[in-house]
C-alpha cells in the first residue's frame, strides 16, 4: 500500500469509528451543516454524575490533562500531564497510617524549579508546630530537623532539601524513625513509628 493510499485508508478508518458514513476516498458530497452546539446535560431529579477523581486545572482544555499512577514499593509516583502544552509533573509519595487508618504523616519527593529534589513533610495539624519533624536516618549521625512551614484545619507542612546523608538513605534504601509531638506544653505527647525509603530509588527511575 502506498503512503497516499495509506493515509487515505486511515482516514476513512477515523471517519468509519466516528460513525460517519464514506462512500470512497476523495469522493465529494454534498456540504456539510456546521455542527451544532451540544445542550449541556440535565440529570435527572436527584441523581448526579459523579466528577473525575482528577481535579483538571482551569487553563487546560477538556481531554488534555492526563494523570498516571505507577506504584512501587512502598511509594507511588504520581505524573500530572498538560498534553496541549507537554508539560509533566511529577511526585513520589508515601503515607503512614495509624491503627484507625487516619494519616499520621506523609511525605512526598518533588523538585523545585531549578530542578533540586527536596521532600515535603506532612504530619496532623495538632502536632506542636514549634518543634520541628525529627528523622533518624539511621546512618549513625543526629537525627535531620524538619523545621514546620505552616498548619491549616487539615495539616502541618514542612520542607527538606536533599543533601547527601538523606540522599544515600534513600539509595542503600533504609528505614526512617519519624518522630514529632501531638499537643503543645505539658501535656504535649511524642509520636514515634519507622518508615521505609525502600522504593523511593526504583520509583525515581520510573519518572
Amino acid at each position: 500500500m502506498t503512503c497516499a493510499k495509506a493515509r487515505g485508508a486511515s482516514i476513512m478508518m477515523a471517519l468509519a469509528f466516528a460513525g460517519l458514513s464514506v462512500s470512497g476516498a476523495g469522493a465529494a458530497g454534498p456540504a456539510r451543516k456546521p455542527a451544532k452546539t451540544e445542550a449541556p446535560f440535565e440529570a435527572s431529579p436527584g441523581y448526579d454524575i459523579k466528577p473525575s477523581d482528577v481535579v483538571v486545572p482551569d487553563n487546560v482544555p477538556v481531554g488534555q490533562y492526563r494523570r498516571m499512577i505507577r506504584p512501587f514499593r512502598y511509594w507511588t509516583l504520581i505524573c500530572d500531564e498538560n498534553i496541549q502544552k507537554k508539560q509533566r509533573v511529577c511526585n513520589i509519595s508515601q503515607t503512614i497510617t495509624r491503627p484507625d487508618k487516619s494519616t499520621a504523616f506523609s511525605w512526598s519527593l518533588a523538585a523545585s524549579e531549578n530542578g533540586k529534589p527536596f521532600l515535603i513533610v506532612r504530619t496532623p495539624q495538632n502536632m506542636d508546630a514549634s518543634k520541628p519533624v525529627m528523622l533518624d536516618i539511621a546512618d549513625g549521625g543526629a537525627p535531620v530537623p524538619v523545621p514546620v512551614k505552616g498548619c491549616n484545619g487539615a495539616v502541618c507542612i514542612g520542607y527538606l532539601q536533599i543533601g547527601p546523608r538523606m540522599r544515600a538513605a534513600i539509595d542503600k534504601g533504609r528505614v526512617v524513625q519519624v518522630s514529632y509531638y501531638i499537643g503543645a506544653g505539658p501535656g504535649s505527647q511524642a509520636v514515634s513509628f519507622r518508615a521505609p525509603l525502600q522504593g523511593l530509588s526504583q520509583a525515581l527511575s520510573g519518572i
